[in-house]
């Protein structure tokens, strides 16, 4: 699975919208995995996956202020 570091890391932005979507995907799948079987290891993948599409998404939508 990719990471946070990997999406921001990309080369360029080709790579990187490739990257956005193995991470969507991952979530997506975390969570479908959480609503089959909710024990606790599905529940904390899934969020650790929601997490980083979510930090993912903004960073696609906002770029990196910290770095203007």
């Amino acid at each position: 699975m990719h990471t946070l570091a990997d999406y921001r890391a990309a080369p360029d932005a080709l790579t990187a919208r490739a990257i956005e979507r193995a991470i969507a995907a991952a979530a997506a799948t975390a969570h479908a995995a959480y609503q089959v079987d909710p024990s606790d290891d599905n529940r904390d993948a899934f969020i650790s996956a929601a997490a980083t599409d979510c930090a993912v998404a903004y960073y696609a939508t906002h770029g990196e202020p910290w770095r203007a």
